[in-house]
């Protein structure tokens, strides 16, 4: 099956029409960076800072969610009688207290990663690269790269959200100091390594860059668009750090389960709010708001190189003026690979050999770690 030239969400649109009965007009198909970025939706309100306290509202709903899932010691550790196991904890359960399981749980197979990114730099100096900046998972991440004496040089964020780099500079300069901090406003598909700031003092020979595609933002387009965009960011022998949530081929039950119940996490309903929020000012998902619906689906979609994968899709409904109905916005949408699926991407879409993987103990997420080719 030959590489598509149809965007992603247009695909994914197609799928859950076919799927359900609501028909593919009534679907409103954003690019997934369109709800990140300042000019690509207007808000019924047009006011600027109404637009900022949105996107920072989007930002900081997402912070969220990763600050609750390296908070809890026993999440996704594999304790399949209990919602514990998986990422469906991470925003009520944050103390620690249920019992670990028998595997590694999310934050311990991050943490796992990390180690093997020290033994494959090797000693050489590192420029660090956040595609998506997010504060909790990068404290964690830069503190143990520098507690185990990696020779951290720079840090650079690149995002398309400007109202990032605040919090950002804030969380991590305490941690690598101002000297070390730089930061990209940009979308990632028009950016190159050629793009990255001079780290002061050394060539572009001598770093190794280490970027880091975390938060399942590798579901979230087509690997034939995503594995060129991570090539021309990176040069032969630098890292990519990468987190599927994945659906295990041998328990298809738990992983669809697993998936949906992540789609109804409260952060989840609120960033969906957020952007409805932008079509209609008035939107709302609280109880007794019959007006809005929200509406989860994991839907079948054919990928290139890859196979059959499956899609999880949100949509949140709005009303048709004059009672005529309602459309549909498409607020999410991420594929959700199975293991090898998620090294069939990353090899065959993209300049990549992958070196290494830490799987959770109910194997619902991976974090796979690739080194680029020539």
């Amino acid at each position: 099956m030959p590489a598509t030239t149809i965007p992603f969400n247009v695909l994914v649109a197609e799928s859950i029409a076919t799927q359900t009965n609501i028909s593919p007009e009534k679907i409103i198909v954003l690019d997934n960076s369109d709800k990140y970025c300042p000019d690509a939706i207007k808000p019924v309100s047009s006011a600027d800072h109404d637009e900022e306290k949105s996107l920072e509202a989007i930002f900081d709903t997402m912070a969220a969610l990763n600050r609750a899932a390296l908070s809890d010691q026993s999440l996704c550790t594999g304790r399949r009688n209990s919602s514990a196991s998986s990422l469906t904890s991470a925003s009520s359960s944050d103390s620690g207290e249920t019992e670990p399981g028998e595997g590694m749980s999310f934050r311990t197979a991050l943490l796992s990663a990390t180690d093997e990114l020290v033994t494959l730099a090797a000693g050489r100096p590192v420029r660090y690269v956040e595609l998506g900046p997010e504060p909790w998972k990068s404290q964690v991440i830069l503190s143990h790269l520098l507690k185990a004496g990696v020779n951290l040089r720079q840090y650079v964020g690149i995002d398309i959200n400007p109202e990032s780099e605040r919090t950002m500079r804030a969380a991590l300069t305490p941690i690598i100091g101002e000297e070390r901090f730089a930061y990209l406003i940009t979308d990632f598909y028009k950016t190159s390594a050629d793009d990255l700031p001079p780290v002061p003092g050394l060539d572009k020979e001598s770093v190794v860059s280490v970027m880091t595609n975390l938060g399942f933002q590798e579901g979230n387009d087509l690997p034939s668009r995503l594995g060129p965009m991570l090539t021309r960011l990176t040069k032969p022998g630098d890292l990519l750090l990468s987190e599927m949530q994945v659906l295990p081929p041998d328990d298809e039950e738990f992983g669809q389960n697993a998936v949906e119940e992540f789609y109804h996490l409260p952060e989840m309903l609120k960033f969906s709010s957020l952007v409805g929020k932008k079509f209609d000012d008035k939107f709302s998902l609280e109880e007794g708001k019959t007006d809005y619906e929200y509406i989860f689906n994991l839907v079948p979609l054919e990928v290139s190189e890859v196979g059959e994968v499956r899609v999880a899709t949100t949509l949140v409904s709005l009303p048709v003026e004059g009672g005529k109905g309602k459309n549909y916005v498409l607020t999410n949408s991420c594929i959700k690979y199975t293991r090898k699926q998620f090294e069939k991407a990353r090899e065959k879409l993209g300049k990549f050999g992958v070196r290494a993987e830490r799987e959770t103990g109910d194997r619902s997420v991976v974090f796979q770690i690739a080194e680029r080719r020539d």
